[in-house]
């Protein structure tokens, strides 16, 4: 499970999730949200919601933040080394990996 703030820095409501656009890497091997990971992180999302935490999956307005979920499938004992956060639709397209932001764990 990865929890991560995002802010909307935009000029109108803007609605973000991790799904396709946020992989959890270890060491060379990249991790993405399959469809069912999808499902529990909307799940998720929905609980924290009835919470108050309003989720960026149902839109923020300019200048609030809130957190992102996702779920990923890694191998007991692996130790994640890194987030790939990408700035599009999706962390690759037919133009190739998109651009983004590779945040280092520590």
């Amino acid at each position: 499970m990865l929890t991560m703030d995002a802010v909307n820095v935009g000029k109108s409501e803007a609605s973000w999730e991790a799904d396709n656009r946020v992989s959890l890497n270890v060491a060379d091997t990249r991790y993405t949200m399959s469809q069912k990971d999808s499902d529990y992180t909307l799940d998720y999302d929905q609980y924290w919601n009835s919470k108050g935490q309003t989720a960026p999956a149902f839109g923020l307005n300019p200048g609030s933040k809130g957190p992102v979920h996702g779920v990923f499938q890694i191998p007991a004992g692996e130790k994640p080394t890194s987030i790939w956060v990408t700035s599009g639709t999706a962390i690759t397209t037919i133009h190739g990996v998109q651009p983004g932001y590779l945040v280092p764990l520590a």
